[in-house]
This record gives C-alpha cells, sequence and structure tokens, in this order.
C-alpha cells in the first residue's frame, strides 16, 4: 500500500539557515573493523554520559557514576583513547563526588565560592555590526563566552549557564579536538591510579585556560534578531539561531518557547570552529565534500539532554531518531554514506530533497556514534579533524564505517531490552516506536509521558491499555498513529480528551462508530484514517461535521458506497487518498 506522510513529521523537518594546531596521538596501531567498544556495557548502551560543574551534593549515586552502567567519552574507542583524555574525566568525577574541593575547582576553573562565575554590566563594546547604541545591552561574563544581550536579564542568565554546561560537556566528548588538549594532558601526567585527584592536584597546582571566549549576541526577540540579520543571512526569519562563520558569532533570539536544541546545534559548529586550533582560517568546513558530517555532528549534539546532576548525548529517545523511525522504518527510505558525502557546503543547501538530506546525515551521526562499534565512532572523530583542519594523530581505521539499509533498521528498531536498559529521563514531545520489536513490557517501562505531541505505535501488538499507560490524559497529542494495532473501541473515552488532534490514524483496527463520535471533540482534527475499521455509514454525520478535515479514508470499511457518495457530497475533504494495492 502507498505510504502515509505523517503530518508531524512532515512539519518537522524545517529548513534550516545553515552558516557556515597541536598534535594529538591516541594509542597505537590500527582499529580493526571487529572491534567493539566494552564499555558499552549492557548489550543496549545507547548514550554518552558527560558531568558538568555543580554546587551540591549530587543525587545520583557515586557507585552509579564509578560502576559500569553509565558509559563516559574515552570508553567507546576501546584502548585507544589517551591517558590525558581518561585523566581529564576523572577530575570530572572527582567534582561530581565533591563539588566543594577546592583544588579541583580551581583546575576547571570554577569560581571557589560556588557563585556562577558570571558577572554583568551594561555594555560598550558589542560588534560595531550590530549598531546597538552604548549602553542600551547588557554585556555578560562567563568563564568561556561574551554574551552581549538585550533580551531579560533572568533569561539571558540562564542561557549563559546551559552555554556554559554545554561548553564543558563538549569538551568532555571530543577532547582529543579540544584546544587545550595538550595543556590538560601535560597538567594531569604523573597522575597514578591509586591517587586521588585532590591529592595530585594539590602537589601541582594549575588551572585550564583558553585563548579566547566565544561571542554570542542574544537579541531581544524574533523580530529583531530577523530585522538584524536579514540583509546578510536570506531566510533568516525561519531559523531560530545562527552561527556566523564570517563573524565568528553565535546569534540567538529570546523566546518563550526556549529552543534548546537550535542553540546546542548552533554552538557545535562555534566549538568546532573556535574552541579548537582549526588551521582553516577563511575557509568553510566541507566547502568541497563531506558537509554532511558538519551537520550531522551539530544534530546529533540536539540529542543533549541534561538532567540536575548528568548529561547525555544519543539515545533511542533522541528527538531526530522518532522521525528517523517514521522515515526509514515506515517508510523504506535510505540514503548511503556515498550519496550524502558527495556534497559539499553549496551544494547541499541547493538539494531539492534538503530536508530529507538533513534527517539523513544526522541520523547516521547518531549510528556511527553510538552503534556500538569503536571503528565507527574513531571514524567521525578522524573525519571531523579533516573537515575542520585540526592537527591530530588518531590511530588508523582499516576500512570505511559500514553502511546498508539493514544496518540502519538494526539500530533504529529497539526491541523492550534495550529501551529497559536505558530508561528515558528527557522530556518526550514525540515517540516513534513504529517497526520496531517491541511489546507492551517495553512500552510500560517508559512511563506516563503526558508531554507528548505526537505518538505513533503503528504495528505494534499492544492495545487500548499501552496507549493509555502512555498517556493517562492525552490532552497534548496532535498527531496519533495506531495503525494495526490491538487497540479497540473501548479507548473511545480517552479519545474524548484528545481535543488537539490533527491527525488520528487507527487504519486495520477493530474499532467502530463509537471511537467518531469520541473524536468529535478534536475541532481541529485534519486527517482522519479509518481504512480497514468497523465503522460504518452511521459515522458520515459526524465526519461530514468535521469543518478542518482535509483528507479522510474509510476504504475497505463497514461503510457502502452510499456512505462514500454522501461523503464526497458533503465534504470538502479529500475522500480515500490512499491507493490500495494489498491487505497488510
Amino acid at each position: 500500500m502507498a505510504m502515509k506522510l505523517a503530518g508531524r513529521f512532515a512539519a518537522f523537518m524545517k529548513l534550516a539557515v545553515v552558516s557556515i594546531a597541536s598534535a594529538i596521538s591516541i594509542g597505537e596501531g590500527p582499529l580493526r573493523g571487529d572491534e567493539r567498544a566494552p564499555a558499552f556495557t549492557t548489550a543496549s548502551a545507547d548514550r554518552t554520559t558527560m558531568l558538568f560543574p555543580v554546587d551540591s551534593a549530587p543525587t545520583v549515586d557515586e557507585s552509579i557514576v564509578d560502576g559500569p552502567s553509565l558509559h563516559f567519552p574515552d570508553q567507546a574507542l576501546r584502548g585507544h583513547s589517551d591517558p590525558g583524555w581518561q585523566a581529564y574525566l576523572r577530575v570530572w568525577k572527582a567534582h561530581h563526588h565533591t563539588p566543594d574541593d577546592v583544588e579541583t575547582r580551581r583546575f576547571l576553573g570554577l569560581s571557589l565560592n560556588r557563585s556562577s562565575g558570571l558577572s554583568s554590566k551594561r555594555g560598550r563594546s558589542a560588534p560595531s555590526w550590530l549598531t546597538w547604541r552604548a549602553g542600551s545591552y547588557d554585556e555578560i561574563d562567563t568563564p568561556h563566552f561574551i554574551i552581549y544581550s538585550q533580551a531579560d536579564a533572568a533569561y539571558a542568565a540562564e542561557i549563559a549557564a546551559d552555554l556554559e554546561r554545554c561548553y564543558w560537556t563538549w569538551t568532555q566528548m571530543f577532547f582529543p579536538l579540544w584546544e587545550a588538549h595538550s595543556q590538560v594532558s601535560a597538567a594531569l601526567d604523573g597522575l597514578k591510579p591509586d591517587q586521588t585527584i585532590a591529592e595530585f592536584l594539590q602537589e601541582h597546582r594549575g588551572r585550564i585556560t583558553i585563548r579566547r571566549k566565544l561571542k554570542i549576541v542574544l537579541f531581544r526577540d524574533s523580530n529583531q534578531y530577523s530585522y538584524s540579520l536579514s540583509g546578510d543571512v536570506p531566510g533568516i526569519e525561519r531559523s531560530t539561531g545562527f552561527y556566523s562563520d564570517a563573524r565568528k558569532t553565535m546569534c540567538l533570539y529570546a523566546s518563550e518557547n526556549d529552543d534548546a536544541a537550535t542553540r546546542r546545534h548552533e554552538l557545535v559548529h562555534q566549538l568546532f570552529r573556535e574552541a579548537t586550533r582549526s588551521e582553516l582560517g577563511r575557509g568553510m568546513p566541507g566547502e568541497q565534500s563531506g558537509f554532511w558530517l558538519v551537520e550531522g555532528i551539530a544534530g546529533y549534539f540536539e540529542s543533549m539532554n541534561i538532567t540536575s546532576d548528568l548529561a547525555t548525548v544519543g539515545g533511542w529517545d533522541s528527538p531526530r531518531l522518532q522521525f528517523a523511525r517514521y522515515r526509514i522504518l515506515v517508510g523504506g527510505d535510505f540514503m548511503s554514506l556515498d550519496e550524502l558525502s558527495t556534497d559539499g557546503r553549496v551544494a547541499a543547501q541547493q538539494r531539492e530533497d534538503l530536508a530529507r538530506w538533513y534527517a539523513h546525515a544526522i541520523t547516521h551521526t547518531h549510528r556511527l556514534m553510538d552503534g556500538g562499534v569503536a571503528r565507527d565512532r574513531l571514524w567521525v572523530y578522524r573525519e571531523l579533524a579533516k573537515l575542520y583542519r585540526i592537527a591530530v594523530e588518531l590511530p588508523e581505521t582499516d576500512s570505511q564505517p559500514s553502511d546498508t539499509q539493514q544496518g540502519m533498521r538494526d539500530f533504529l528498531a529497539v526491541d523492550d531490552q534495550h529501551v529497559i536498559a536505558n530508561p528515558s529521563t528527557r522530556t518526550l514531545e514525540s515517540l516513534c516506536l513504529a517497526g520496531c520489536p517491541i511489546t507492551e513490557t517495553g512500552l510500560t517501562s517508559i512511563g506516563a509521558r503526558p508531554e507528548l505531541t505526537w505518538l505513533d505505535l503503528s504495528r505494534l501488538p499492544v492495545g487500548n491499555d499501552a496507549f493509555q499507560s502512555l498517556l493517562p490524559s492525552p490532552s497534548k497529542l496532535e498527531q496519533l498513529s495506531a495503525e494495526a494495532t490491538k487497540i479497540d473501541s473501548g479507548i473511545d473515552s480517552w479519545l474524548t480528551k484528545a481535543a488537539r488532534l490533527r491527525e488520528l490514524d487507527l487504519s486495520w483496527t477493530i474499532v467502530d462508530d463509537r471511537v467518531i463520535g469520541a473524536v468529535g471533540s478534536a475541532k481541529q482534527l485534519e486527517v482522519l484514517w479509518m481504512t480497514g475499521t468497523r465503522i460504518t455509514d452511521a459515522s458520515i454525520d459526524a465526519i461530514t461535521g468535521m469543518n478542518e478535515l482535509a483528507s479522510v479514508d474509510v476504504q475497505r470499511s463497514l461503510v457502502t458506497q452510499a456512505g462514500i457518495e454522501r461523503l464526497r457530497e458533503a465534504s470538502s475533504a479529500e475522500i480515500n487518498p490512499l491507493e490500495l494495492r494489498t491487505s497488510p
């Protein structure tokens, strides 16, 4: 049967406005293609854990941080991570356990009195291209950023704190490429396995230093952002953040709906360009080829999830992977690395299928980083060093990364064991597990997710209880896909609470006319799939009364031909748009 286009999925992929040393030695010898990182300590560990500055005793138990259940950045490269990287992460673990320790705080450059390290004054030195009058903005100084802001002071302080956390997270993930790699490695040289960080730093005092702070401009609102940048960046009004390679500045604006994902995406562009010893000069990364990884790694960092104690990047619950499952597992779409790699920056941005290109670039990056194959993850590090012209020495790999459609499907198709072993701690607004070998056992482990706006459990062997367990109250739900599940008309009272529904797919289930009455409360319903259900002509009047309905499919239901003709006469919606070839 023809593929349906999920409305939530189509809306998600907006076209982004894209902008566009010291030697490092890690390990010895080539990394073989069959070497898998043992640090993926459960069979299905799928995310990387980092730590960040804390000012109070952590709520996460020390045994968890030091135990085998968390996967830290250096571990994924097996025995090929260098001693400096391992020592640096030991510093962060020590800080996590004893955040009051003065020597550790001094080494990391954190305030010794637990203050935020943030200071603010009326600004007088903003970049000239802003044309901001002196004193009309705040100049916020943090350990690693200078922020020029006309936004609310409290909002700006929150953004500053998040940028600092993201900075520290990135340094742990990409320590080999960080500008302070050699400095930190030298400072921690000689640290013994049985020696505490506090003891070592008392004897070898030092402090991490950086060459320059990164510039951020925080506009008052979207109007000021668009007005100020539209002359230089066509289409800037479609974005919520932008990094300018030419100006070495990231631009953001204040919003009630804070877009942390875009901020982190653009920050990663800035960090690879400015927090490394990149020798690109005025050049652009990926200008001729390989631009997919420039965007892929930034999109990968959109998955960052920060709790009170830990930060993680990656995971089956990453927002981008929900849409990847729909695109690849449901739709059968696939772009190979060869196809992605061909395009340089300009060619990629001129593609007619740019949204599709971005989606596959980011999904491939997730797979290479978190698929459990050390060789693939190492390849990403090497390629990033080439793209940004960072002088590094990393172990050679004996082949290109694996690149098959089945390999991608295997990565995306999580099962009960995987979901249970990797509990989600993030806010889940979108969840697609269609095409996954998952049962009610796995779904129950996810817990209630009242924030969901898109839920797709199509073709899973689950019934009403699974949907109601995930969403006790579907008050925020905008799109529900339950095609070929065990859902039945007992779900009707639950559906009456889904007043924001815009798209509903109950195809090939045994629901009947009761559910049509239940969804009458969804005044904004635009798409209704009832293919192969038990609804009858008794539902026709209710369907024609759905004023916003643009498409409805009732093929192979109990609706008669006469009922279909009544629909065509009384409704302006497209009737039976799906071209059925075979039953599911």
